[in-house]
């Protein structure tokens, strides 16, 4: 978002660059302004950090986007900054002339010292500049600067009000129209001579007499007003009406106008300079004409490069791709050798089998006799599963929250939420993304169980069930009904709910999650599964690490989002108010596809092709939350890559991996090493 602010100081780091702070005063939205609460919403200090901040000034106004500022004592940096000049209401003093003239002059204006630009207000409802102004120690400021003889001038502008300080308000330009014409605030000197020359110069081209300066003059407005009302035109005739004010109160000028003129036209000096403006202008147009011919040249020769750099790059992917093609057909031999190893050794085994039991068939038949009461009891019991009892009811009817509308809003609540359940904020709106994408949410570490609790207590209204997930669990059912509730309870309870309620399976990698987890999410996603029928249910899991844990199925990340907080202090201010999102609510509306972001992560992990529907669904669901690709990319390569490489591929084919993305600074794989440990 963007966000005008106001510089409250500045400084250098240790390191000698400049640095400031920069308070939020409003968001600059669609069709309105809304006034920031900077100590609520840019804790803890209740300002936003200014790294390498070589144009700030303090108090001045700037606009920026505010992104995240991780580990620092300012939770939000400064980035993409631009100045927001202050419009000064000057419209007491006049038109544009008047003004300008008030400006040379010096009014007052309180303000600290030492120079200000900003845009001028004059009559009518003319804005100029921006221009340059010196405030000195009596509180006096005056027009300084160069380049005043082509101001832009805005028409029919924007002009809003904003609060600096209890009492203090400054006024900005809301829009961002073109310029609607210019003025000219040089000298009168200068802008006298200026006025001849177009006076001369458009005389001539119209025929017409210019035997005195003054009837010059005129003529020439008159031939100006006729040629249209460009902002070529307009500055023209704004020279001219100055030019014609300067003659009506300087007498010697009105009654020498004449001599004057043929005394210019005339004087030996004037002829060399127009031989010399001559030359220059010659000049000009020669350069002019061999840039251009240069930068066709440059252009060029840079889509030739382009083109013998992208053949290199066809040629070099061709090598890469008969190298891949050579190593996959020696693991397919290596593979059909083991297959055929491992078939042999099968039959010599069965082979071995058979014979022992020719060999001893009165023990083999005592062995039986002896396991069939176990064998009935085991069976009698897993034939028979504990499901005649009455499911666990639970109400949720009675659980609201604050609504939630906005992307401001939901950050907002689950950054309170966290805070209060001792949770790193930085990672909950992926949680929500993983939610409005139709992924299952997998928390790893110790934090995790509290990140799905905080997230319940923000988006879901406080509507929690979490689900200790047994060994015993080894299919779909065994989760129906179980302890303090079940999945049946509850979808029976969020039916009716225009609002989403989560279940937690806690250790799910207790059981075998390609038994107990996977199918459920299968079933859903196709609409087959009980669960299905509850539009607001949402089924999280965490998995631990331990000696009662199974290996994670890589089959979980096409229908699970990976998710690893951060545990943190908790809050002195205890839980927030719970937050509540309408099924209907945008928030679960998903963006546009990052096709540029997925196809750039196939490409660099090809074993994770499986994976493109996941990432266009949770790549979907990011764009509507990050404004930056470089997030949505972080959080696919973290969330869904990683942990199915992780999973699915050996030490060996991970290290391959690994060098073929390209990890020459170890980043990806000190990641990948942390997963591993953290998926047990």
């Amino acid at each position: 978002m963007k966000i005008v602010g106001l510089v409250q100081w500045t400084d250098r780091d240790k390191r000698g660059s400049p640095i400031a702070g920069v308070r939020p005063l409003v968001e600059l939205q669609k069709g309105e302004w809304r006034e920031i609460d900077a100590a609520e919403e840019f804790p803890s200090q209740g300002q936003i950090f200014w790294p390498n901040a070589q144009a700030a000034t303090e108090d001045s106004l700037i606009i920026f986007r505010a992104e995240p500022n991780a580990g620092q004592k300012d939770e939000f940096k400064v980035i993409d900054p631009k100045p927001a000049y202050e419009v000064l209401d000057l419209r007491r003093y006049g038109t544009a002339t008047e003004v300008r003239a008030a400006l040379v002059e010096g009014i007052r204006l309180p303000g600290p010292f030492g120079a200000l630009r900003a845009l001028i207000w004059c009559k009518p409802d003319l804005l100029v500049g921006p221009v340059e102004l010196n405030r000195v120690a009596t509180g006096t400021a005056k027009l300084v600067g160069t380049n005043l003889h082509r101001l832009t001038t805005f028409t029919g502008t924007q002009v809003r009000p904003v609060t600096v300080d209890r009492g203090t308000e400054r006024l900005l330009r809301v829009d961002d129209g073109a310029p609607s014409g210019f003025v000219d605030w040089d000298d009168d000197a200068i802008v006298l001579r200026r006025a001849l020359e177009a006076a001369v110069r458009v005389a001539k081209q119209a025929g017409r007499d210019t035997g005195q300066t003054k009837k010059q003059i005129e003529e020439a407005a008159r031939a100006l007003a006729s040629q249209g009302v460009g902002p070529e035109a307009q500055l023209d005739r704004y020279r001219l009406e100055r030019a014609l004010s300067l003659l009506e109160d300087t007498e010697v000028v009105a009654t020498a106008s004449a001599e004057l003129a043929e005394l210019l036209r005339e004087h030996p000096a004037i002829q060399a300079t127009l031989s010399d403006l001559s030359t220059r202008v010659r000049a000009d147009i020669e350069q002019s004409a061999r840039a251009d011919l240069e930068q066709r040249l440059a252009r060029e020769q840079a889509a030739l490069r382009e083109a013998t750099e992208a053949h290199t790059r066809t040629t070099a992917q061709l090598e890469a791709r008969q190298q891949e093609l050579l190593e996959a057909e020696k693991r397919l031999k290596d593979v059909q050798r083991q297959v055929a190893s491992a078939a042999s050794e099968a039959e010599e085994a069965v082979d071995a089998r058979v014979l022992a039991a020719i060999d001893r068939p009165l023990e083999l038949l005592a062995e039986v006799s002896v396991l069939r009461p176990l064998l009935h009891i085991a069976g009698s019991r897993l034939a028979s599963p504990a499901r005649g009892e009455e499911p666990t009811r639970i109400d949720w009817s009675r659980s609201r929250g604050e609504s939630i509308k906005d992307k401001v809003s939901l950050r907002r609540v689950l950054t309170s939420a966290a805070r209060a359940q001792g949770v790193e904020p930085s990672l909950m709106l992926q949680v929500h993304a993983a939610a409005a994408a139709g992924l299952m949410p997998v928390t790893l570490g110790p934090a995790g169980l509290a990140a799905l609790t905080a997230y319940a207590l923000g988006a879901c209204g406080n509507r929690l069930l979490i689900v200790h997930v047994s060994p015993s669990a080894i299919q779909p059912r065994d989760l129906d009904v179980v302890p303090g509730g079940g999945l049946v309870a509850a979808v029976a309870a969020a039916k009716e709910i225009d609002g989403l309620s989560l279940v937690v399976l806690e250790g799910a990698n207790r059981s075998p999650l390609e038994a107990s987890v996977v199918p459920i999410l299968e079933l859903a996603e196709l609409g087959l599964s009980p669960v299905s029928s509850a539009r607001g249910l949402r089924l999280a899991a965490t998995l631990v690490a331990g000696a009662t844990t199974v290996p994670v199925t890589s089959q979980l990340w096409s229908h699970a989002a990976a998710i690893c907080p951060e545990p943190s202090a908790r809050s002195a201010q205890g839980a927030p108010p719970p937050g509540d999102i309408a099924l209907s609510s945008e928030l679960f509306a998903l963006g546009d596809p990052p096709t540029g972001v997925v196809d750039a992560l196939v490409d660099a992990w090809p074993d994770c092709r499986e994976l493109r529907p996941a990432l266009v669904r949770l790549g979907s669901a990011l764009t509507r939350l990050y404004d930056e690709e470089q997030r949505v990319t972080e959080a696919l390569l973290h969330g869904l890559v990683l942990p199915y490489v992780a999973t699915a591929l050996s030490a060996d084919e991970q290290a391959d991996a690994l060098s073929k993305a390209g990890d020459s600074d170890g980043v990806l794989s000190g990641s990948l090493r942390r997963l591993r440990r953290r998926l047990g």
